[in-house]
């Protein structure tokens, strides 16, 4: 094997911190601005998040607590803050030693100035010789299209039979990588987020699955 290509949010770091991260903002933005309490007010927003999930929380509460404020405003905040947080331990251990022996690459989905803040906030950009932002070259190359796949195989001069993709989640992540003929592995350091099974996205199994990131180079050897 020459190149191995990575997944970000749940594979390399736990994006709930990148949630609770940017909710932090947005509660201290309006716990200033109206003189609430900001414990409570984010653990309301962490309880309306739980209960219906990231895409009503801001629309709740506004109502909830009568604020005169534009959702865009609280969608901003929590968009262009500076995340607040840290790799799995796991990580940089593992990054470090497969940097000996292989090329990296980093494919990540999701506005691309909200993942480029993330990969600067967890110092990660050393560790690979690509970062794919996939937004930059358009939705069309959101997972699971096997686009930014080809392209990653392209840069790092590899191909399908030369590389493997790691990542986490089974309806985005090891499509491409099947229909292109790359082994995948799924490590399941979270439990399996449910975002993309409601779009009506097929499941597709990894070849491999590790309970976390030490059990990688198991499968390597």
């Amino acid at each position: 094997m020459k190149s191995i290509i990575f997944d970000l949010d749940n594979t390399l770091y736990p994006e709930k911190t990148y949630v609770e991260s940017g909710f932090k903002e947005v509660a201290k933005y309006l716990s200033n601005k109206y003189d609430c309490n900001f414990d409570s007010l984010f653990s309301k927003i962490m309880d309306i998040f739980n209960e219906d999930g990231r895409g009503s929380v801001f629309d709740r509460l506004i109502s909830d607590f009568d604020f005169n404020e534009d959702v865009s405003t609280l969608v901003y905040i929590y968009r262009f803050h500076f995340p607040d947080i840290s790799l799995y331990p796991e990580s940089i251990p593992l990054l470090n030693r497969l940097k000996k022996d292989y090329k990296l690459a980093l494919i990540t989905d999701g506005r691309s100035f909200v993942q480029k803040r993330k990969v600067d906030a967890l110092n990660i950009e050393k560790y690979f010789d690509e970062i794919i932002f996939t937004d930059i070259l358009g939705s069309d190359f959101w997972k699971p299209s096997v686009e930014p796949y080809k392209l990653a195989l392209s840069l790092l001069n590899s191909n399908v039979n030369e590389s493997c993709y790691i990542g986490d989640d089974p309806y985005k992540d090891f499509k491409a990588p099947k229909q292109l003929g790359m082994k995948s592995i799924q490590v399941k350091m979270e439990d399996e987020l449910d975002y993309w099974k409601k779009r009506g996205y097929e499941r597709i199994e990894a070849d491999y699955i590790v309970n976390n990131l030490n059990e990688i180079l198991g499968v390597f050897k």
